[in-house]
């Protein structure tokens, strides 16, 4: 398996975009937890994580649906995407040190680890969707890929929002008529009272 590199991962997720979606899945799932029944009354963070993560995975299928180049790929209990035959991407929540937690499974141990093959899928690059959420555990407050190679980070990028089309704006045009219409200059006093004869006494 490749290392992953983040040039090209960039470039596989800016197609079709791409990124905009699974940050839109991210915040999907997120919004989704207040609505799902109980949700103020969860004793585990886990059981929070697993709900978003559910709604999230299906609101990436739903909107990557229709890219040709992108295979949801379920396995051992989860699911992971593949893009353009390339990148294989996984969601995860994650630390503010971007650090995503895994049950300490063989599986989860070889996910980063590039000289192993998983899932059948040879010469895919690895990477994880993560999101992570403010001090407070109420916002998320960073999406994006991150790439790990055992328990090293590797990169990490976040998400656009929106991708924004540069528009060259035009100068200004030049004023028209001659310098003496926008400015006069002011007109010497013929005699000028001196300071001490212009002073009122106050």
């Amino acid at each position: 398996m490749p290392k992953p590199i983040e040039s090209y991962v960039r470039q596989v997720l800016a197609r079709n975009n791409r990124e905009q979606k699974l940050l839109a899945a991210q915040r999907h799932g997120w919004e989704a937890r207040k609505t799902y029944p109980g949700n103020n009354e969860w004793r585990r963070k886990t059981t929070r994580a697993a709900i978003v993560w559910e709604a999230t995975v299906k609101k990436a299928v739903e909107s990557l649906g229709d890219d040709p180049g992108v295979r949801p790929l379920p396995h051992f209990d989860t699911m992971s995407f593949i893009f353009d035959d390339a990148v294989l991407l996984r969601f995860k929540k994650a630390d503010l040190m971007l650090r995503s937690s895994n049950v300490q499974t063989t599986l989860a141990e070889l996910y980063h680890d590039h000289d192993s093959d998983l899932f059948g899928q040879a010469g895919l690059q690895r990477v994880e969707a993560c999101y992570v959420l403010n001090r407070f555990e109420t916002d998320i407050v960073w999406a994006g890929a991150v790439a790990r190679e055992n328990r090293a980070h590797l990169w990490h990028f976040e998400f656009a929002a929106s991708v924004m089309e540069s528009k060259i704006l035009p100068f200004p045009e030049r004023p028209k008529g001659s310098t003496a219409d926008l400015a006069k200059p002011r007109k010497a006093e013929k005699n000028p009272k001196s300071k001490e004869e212009s002073y009122d006494g106050e």
